[in-house]
């Protein structure tokens, strides 16, 4: 946990992607930054909030908000080359993901921080990618 003042549901999702080792870490982070690349991660919960009448209030946020609009294709390509993952979902990872699911907007957002933290710290980014900066520009949202 790096975070404080989170929910105790943001920390069992943390602790359990820290658990996982790195190229099931690696894809269900991959699952995850999709989801926020996507703009899934809305105030409204809404799988695809861009199909939504424009009278309805909703907040996005997905990396365009924190000013890194391509920033998961990146950290995709990187991950692909590097480690070579492939997008098979194993068991470790798809209890995960409905918790990720159920959690509110800010709880999401909170886990999106806590995901640059660990990659940072797990030293799992490129060299030009800096978790730190990235966390504390989701925290700052």
């Amino acid at each position: 946990m790096y975070l404080k003042n989170t929910s105790d549901e943001v920390k069992k999702i943390t602790e359990k992607i820290i658990e996982l080792d790195n190229e099931n870490k690696l894809k269900f982070i991959s699952y995850i930054l999709s989801l926020w690349d996507n703009g899934q991660i809305n105030s409204l919960n809404e799988t695809n909030p861009y199909l939504l009448d424009d009278s309805i209030c909703i907040d996005i946020f997905n990396p365009s908000s924190i000013g890194y609009r391509y920033l998961v294709t990146k950290l995709k390509e990187y991950w692909n080359h590097t480690y070579k993952l492939y997008h098979l979902y194993q068991e470790e990872y798809k209890r995960m993901i409905p918790l990720f699911e159920k959690l509110s907007f800010k709880e999401k957002i909170d886990v999106l921080a806590e995901i640059f933290l660990i990659l940072e710290h797990d030293k799992l980014l490129p060299d030009n990618v800096d978790g730190y900066e990235i966390a504390r520009m989701i925290i700052k949202y």
